[in-house]
């Protein structure tokens, strides 16, 4: 008996990537956090996420660039 692969979120986002972009991806225990890191790392604005999520009490924000 074999268990089928399921495939997770990120998995599907990057199938549905076009091949001129990539996800950026930032963590922080605080939201603004987050959006500092991403200011920090050259995103010019830091209010258009692709995905934002909350696990565990990490907010991770993620952005979809050229590549």
């Amino acid at each position: 008996m074999t268990t089928p692969i399921v495939k997770s979120l990120i998995d599907e986002q990057i199938e549905e990537l076009p091949d001129d972009r990539m996800i950026l991806a930032f963590t922080h225990t605080k939201w603004l956090g987050a959006l500092s890191l991403a200011h920090d790392a050259g995103i010019p604005n830091v209010h258009a996420w692709s995905s934002r999520a909350c696990m565990c009490g990490e907010w991770t924000v993620a952005y979809e660039v050229k590549a």
